[in-house]
């Protein structure tokens, strides 16, 4: 029987390859943007060069209000990924989180698919955990070291519960 590491770092993969391999692509549902025009204005009253999206969070200095957000984590593919990305988001001063990474808590032989501060040593990182791991036994310890191994700014927790209740090892 596979343990639980080697089980997550399957799905991960599973995840992954999924994606690369399969239609999951939802093709009536929009983003919603096809519901908005803009007015064409041919003569603005503004200065070009006083046009920024820089702005500041956290203390951190962004040069757009964007985040690549949680993505994956957990094997080889993933780290690439997630190196990929990084990089990114430094060049572009974009905030940027992981995957979860409960598989990292679990079998530090895998932080370093996540561990990407290097390659960005200036943004907004988030480190990510899922909230359900907080009912089984998870707390500041776990916490603290999710954001250790990406020298993380902050922490998301996020919450799936549908995924949680269809995927092998739900919570």
């Amino acid at each position: 029987m596979m343990n639980l590491n080697s089980q997550t770092q399957t799905r991960k993969a599973d995840h992954l390859r999924i994606c690369l391999e399969s239609d999951v692509q939802f093709h009536n549902i929009t983003n919603g943007l096809d519901n908005y025009r803009f007015t064409h204005c041919c003569l603005p009253e503004l200065n070009r060069n006083e046009i920024t999206t820089n702005t500041t969070f956290l203390g951190k200095e962004l040069g757009a209000p964007l985040l690549i957000s949680s993505m994956t984590g957990g094997t080889e593919q993933a780290k690439m990924i997630n190196y990929r990305l990084a990089k990114v988001a430094q060049k572009y001063k974009i905030a940027m989180g992981v995957g979860s990474q409960r598989v990292a808590v679990e079998n530090s032989q895998v932080a370093d698919t996540f561990a990407v501060r290097s390659l960005a040593p200036d943004i907004l990182l988030f480190a990510n955990l899922g909230a359900v791991q907080l009912n089984y036994d998870y707390g500041i310890e776990q916490c603290q070291q999710a954001i250790d191994i990406l020298q993380a700014d902050a922490l998301i927790l996020h919450i799936n519960p549908l995924q949680e209740c269809i995927q092998t090892e739900g919570d």
